[in-house]
This record gives C-alpha cells, sequence and structure tokens, in this order.
C-alpha cells in the first residue's frame, strides 16, 4: 500500500498536476454519498415526518445559513492552517454528522431535532467545501483552470449517476432512508482516508495568515468580485428548486415512485460524465460572464418547461435542459472567481464567494416551500415564477461584461489578477 501512494505522489499526471486527478477520482467516490441522499431528504420530511413544504424550506434554510458561516470560516482558516489539515477535520466531522443523522431518522425524532442535525451536517460541509476549488486555483495556473474544473465537476456526476438510483431503490424498496445516510458517511470515509494518504498541502509559501472579520469587509469593497457573487446566488435560489422542490413536485403530484425520482437526476450525472469535458473546453474561449448569462437563459427554458410537464419523459426533458445549463454554469462560475481571487488571499475569497453562494442555497428550499404553499392550486405558475428568476440573473451577467476585464474574463490565457503564482505549488 506505501508503495502504490509514494508511486502517486512521484508520478507525472498528464496536462494536470496529480492533486487535480485524485481529488477526481475523491470526488466521485464522495458523490455518491452526497447524492444519494440529497434528492430524498426533503421527500422524507414532507412525506414521513408530515410537515408542509414550508416547514421543509425552513429546515435547509436554517442548516443552510449555519453552513455558510461555516463555508466562509472554512476558506479563511485554510489560508492560515493549510488546506489539507482544514480538509482532514471538516472530513471526519462530517462521517459522524451523517451517522448522527442515520440514528436520528431510526429513532423517528419530531421536527426541531431533525432540524437541529441536519444543521450539525450543514456546518460541517460547509467548513471542507471550499477546499477542493482552493487547491485545484493553487495548483493549475490560469489558462487551464477552466478544464481542470470541468474535469472535477465530471468526477462528481460520475458519482451522482450512482447516487440518485441508489438511494431511490433503497427508500422504494427497503423504504429505509436512514440506510442512505449510513452509506454516506462511509462513502465520506473513503474520501477522507483518500486525502489523509495521496493529497498534500498546496497551500502557497506567500498565502496571507491573518484571519480577522475586517477581511470579509476589504473582500466586499472588491466591486467585480461582490457583484459576480450576488448574482451567482440570485441565480441559486431557483436552481435549488431542483433538490427541495421538483423531487417533492415529482413524488407527490405526478406521482412518479422514488426510484424513477432517482432516475431523473440520474440522467443529469450521465449527461455530465460524458459531456461535460468537451463543453468546458468548448465555453473556454468566450467570456466567462457571457456563457454565465446564457446559461442562466437555459436555466430558465428548462425549469419553465416543468410547467407543462406531467409525464415522466417530459420530465427527462427538462432535466437534460437543466443539465446543460449546469455544465455550462459550474466551471465558468469557478473559473471566474479564481482568476478574480487573488493568489496570497485566495482562500479568504472563496470562503466569502461559499458565503454568499451558501446564502443562495439557504433561501432557495425557504422560498421554493412558501412559494409552493401559496401557489398551491397553481403549480405551473409556480415554475414559471421560478424560471423568470434565472433571466433576472441573465441581465445582471450581460451587464458585469463590460466590468470584468478581458484578461480575467475568459480562460484562454494566462494573467488576470491571480497572476502566475497559482502555478504549480
Amino acid at each position: 500500500m506505501s508503495r502504490l501512494i509514494q508511486r502517486l505522489r512521484n508520478k507525472k499526471w498528464s496536462i494536470y498536476d496529480r492533486q487535480v486527478w485524485i481529488l477526481f477520482a475523491g470526488t466521485i467516490i464522495n458523490t455518491v454519498g452526497g447524492t444519494m441522499v440529497m434528492p430524498f431528504m426533503s421527500i422524507y420530511m414532507y412525506t414521513q415526518m408530515d410537515v408542509s413544504m414550508t416547514m421543509v424550506g425552513l429546515a435547509f434554510f436554517i442548516g443552510t445559513v449555519m453552513g455558510a458561516v461555516a463555508s466562509c470560516v472554512g476558506g479563511m482558516v485554510c489560508d492560515r492552517f493549510g488546506r489539507k489539515s482544514i480538509f482532514i477535520a471538516g472530513l471526519t466531522m462530517q462521517v459522524a454528522a451523517l451517522l448522527l443523522i442515520s440514528v436520528a431518522i431510526d429513532a423517528k425524532v419530531s421536527y426541531w431535532p431533525m432540524v437541529a442535525v441536519l444543521a450539525i451536517g450543514q456546518i460541517i460541509d460547509g467548513l471542507y467545501r471550499p477546499v477542493p476549488d482552493i487547491m485545484i486555483a493553487d495548483v493549475v495556473e490560469p489558462g487551464r483552470r477552466i478544464g481542470a474544473y470541468g474535469l472535477i465537476r465530471v468526477g462528481g456526476n460520475i458519482g451522482a449517476v450512482i447516487g440518485p438510483v441508489l438511494g431511490g431503490a433503497l427508500a422504494l424498496v427497503a423504504m429505509s432512508y436512514s440506510s442512505m445516510f449510513y452509506i454516506a458517511a462511509l462513502t465520506t470515509l473513503v474520501f477522507l482516508l483518500v486525502v489523509i494518504y495521496w493529497l498534500r498541502d498546496t497551500k502557497p509559501s506567500d498565502t496571507c495568515n491573518t484571519v480577522r472579520l475586517k477581511e470579509i469587509a476589504r473582500i466586499a469593497g472588491d466591486r467585480p468580485f461582490l457583484l459576480v457573487c450576488l448574482i451567482i446566488m440570485l441565480l441559486i435560489i431557483p436552481y435549488s428548486q431542483m433538490y427541495a422542490l421538483m423531487s417533492v413536485y415529482c413524488n407527490a403530484y405526478l406521482g412518479m415512485n422514488t426510484l424513477e425520482v432517482g432516475g431523473i437526476f440520474a440522467v443529469s450525472g450521465i449527461m455530465v460524465a460524458i459531456f461535460q469535458f468537451p463543453i468546458t473546453m468548448l465555453i473556454g474561449r468566450y467570456r466567462m460572464t457571457s456563457m454565465l448569462a446564457l446559461a442562466s437563459l437555459v436555466f430558465a427554458l428548462g425549469f419553465g418547461l416543468v410547467a407543462v410537464s406531467a409525464t415522466l419523459a417530459m420530465m427527462y426533458l427538462c432535466m437534460v435542459i437543466i443539465t446543460i445549463a449546469e455544465m455550462i454554469w459550474v466551471p465558468s462560475d469557478s473559473t471566474l472567481k479564481a482568476n478574480l481571487a487573488p493568489a496570497d488571499r485566495r482562500g479568504q475569497y472563496f470562503g466569502f464567494a461559499g458565503l454568499v453562494s451558501a446564502t443562495g442555497y439557504a433561501i432557495g428550499p425557504l422560498f421554493g416551500g412558501v412559494l409552493k404553499d401559496t401557489l398551491n392550486s397553481n403549480v405551473p405558475f409556480m415554475w414559471v415564477a421560478i424560471g423568470a428568476i434565472f433571466l433576472v440573473s441573465m441581465a445582471g451577467f450581460l451587464l458585469l461584461t463590460r466590468m470584468i476585464p478581458a484578461a480575467t474574463n475568459n480562460d484562454r490565457r494566462t494573467g488576470g489578477r491571480s497572476g502566475l503564482a497559482a502555478g504549480n505549488a
């Protein structure tokens, strides 16, 4: 085992640093567990705990807000204590948190205790969630980052092909939602071992070591970066309905069983595994803000089409359109943020971006729950309203194109504000 680890450490790995490929493999493993539980927790609370969608949204809102703060802290402290140490600490606690959620489901705890254990999981998840993106920005120079982020996205969606189908089968056959979290804890443990034995710390030697609240104010004063984060947050609010609201809609309103719901989400994983990398190479030719505007437009089409979708085939079509938008959005978002973030304060910038994005993920389920309960008799209009929000984010990205220099706004050349300090650390 030690010889294998040493070979992996010494091996020259194609065009990317070996850290990228190890993160790629680890992401596959970890995402199997994450996507196995993500679409089904809202179904469990709505159907098994018999709470309204507003209360389901409130549960996710509370946990995600706390996770957002943890994400900001995690990004900042990894500038001081190193990327790997924060990664290890976060994954270790995440294993314990997933086991705790499993126990809570088996014990059939009431609403507020369940909210508490879900919040613990979200806090821990937020602590280490920015680290992989920061590591990639550390070891991949500008001009090749969009491909690296696209590769990690492929890894995540290979896992996402397996996770939702496995989770749906477990819920359908065994009727055991807790078993999903036990398996998720196991996959997280495997990812933890990968990080411990195969990853090195990528923290640059000249990284800023201060962890102060005033650093948040300094980053917020970086107007282009702040606007990127805020418009991404606006996009995330309707996007998060894919997990919080769409799964419940398919199950409770269209009468699909959990295995069919899992199959819809698996389509997204299959598409990304096959098409993400070539799409990433294509969009790298254009400005990132333009690609984010395009993603918003495609999202609007995909979510808006749900309004007239009443069959499994139509929901598959909606998911195909939404996934195309995802494949444009995710690498463009990560690349633009990496290019805008100074190399010596990258963890702080990504932590701040994580805070703002997580706020969108927190607002999203609550917004969707209130929207659903308010428009209960007019479900089609609900999806039209969700699609319309993406058009607002599209306009915001088009305006940003004028504010961000071309050298920073694309991935065709090295440079930008990150400079070459991001090279192979």
